[in-house]
């Protein structure tokens, strides 16, 4: 065998070793976490919170709230259940702070306020449910959410700010304000006063005396009675419909642009102009008079 004979095997050994891929690169390294944000509120998990608090009927309860709903359920027991939805951020925490007064409770949502600084700041917002004794006298406000009650005997006084005010199934006397919102309120054999800016107002069912008012909204109703207390409907920029159902007394309607429709059965007109009327309705013996501007008024 010759001297290059027997570097043929190296030769094509090598060769075969050459011919191999090379091995893949290492995995580049993790990247680093990132830096915290300066002046960013993270948010928290949101949580549920609940509370028990004895309250005899008849008492006085007060709730309120900052950013979230209201409602309110009447039931059988000397009692209130909160449930209250919170969701809140390490900076801007809510707490709910329960304070009896007497006999009577207090309960509002409150909310830490961010320090002076720039940056990014998480909105809390918390939505309370309260099951309440039924009779009772009730004081509920929030701000930017709905106030809702129901099944309830006695007071309630409801105030919303960017928020609808519901009423239903009350007995006695409620109070309601708004801004941003409507009023909504059925079935009450209770009398109503109240007012709302931007937002219509909707009655049904409502025997006691209405005294309500909206600016930019329509105003629908059916099925009143007054109870002999009056009944007054008044709207700026809305139209004004009412059913009267069990309601009479001396109607007095007037808007300044719009129809004027009254169409009663066995009324009788005293004075109807193309702005103006005046019609008594069989019944009781009380004032119902609707005004409105820039909108039509349809009763029947």
């Amino acid at each position: 065998m010759t001297v290059s004979s027997r570097w043929i095997p190296l030769f094509l050994v090598g060769s075969a070793l050459l011919a191999q891929a090379p091995p893949p690169p290492p995995p580049p390294a993790p990247p680093a976490p990132p830096a915290p944000m300066i002046g960013v509120d993270l948010p928290s998990a949101s949580r549920t919170e609940q509370r028990t608090e004895k309250l005899a009927y008849g008492s006085k309860l007060w709730v309120k709230n900052r950013n979230g709903g209201i409602r309110i359920t009447g039931w059988d027991k000397e009692e209130v259940f909160l449930t209250a939805q919170i969701r809140d951020s390490e900076k801007r925490k809510i707490e709910l702070l329960v304070q009896r007064k007497g006999e009577d409770l207090d309960i509002e949502a409150m909310f830490q306020q961010p320090s002076w600084s720039f940056g990014v700041y998480i909105s809390p917002r918390c939505e309370m449910t309260l099951q309440v004794p039924r009779r009772l006298l009730g004081h509920f406000r929030t701000t930017n959410g709905t106030v809702a009650a129901e099944h309830l005997e006695g007071y309630a006084r409801c105030e919303a700010t960017n928020g609808a005010i519901l009423v239903t199934d009350v007995r006695g006397e409620v109070h309601v304000d708004t801004t941003n919102g409507p009023i909504e309120a059925r079935n009450l054999s209770a009398r109503i006063k109240g007012s709302t800016t931007n937002g219509r107002i909707i009655l049904e069912d409502v025997l006691g005396g209405i005294r309500l008012e909206t600016t930019n909204g329509s105003i629908r109703a059916r099925n009143l009675d007054g109870w002999g207390e009056g009944i007054f409907l008044e709207s700026t920029n809305g139209s004004i419909e009412v059913e009267l159902g069990k309601a009479g007394g001396d109607l007095l309607a007037e808007n300044s642009n719009g129809s004027l429709d009254i169409k009663i059965p066995g009324a009788q007109i005293i004075k109807i102009t193309k702005h103006n009327a005046h019609v008594k309705v069989p019944g009781r013996t009380q004032t119902i008079r609707l005004e409105t501007t820039n909108g039509s008024i349809r009763v029947k």
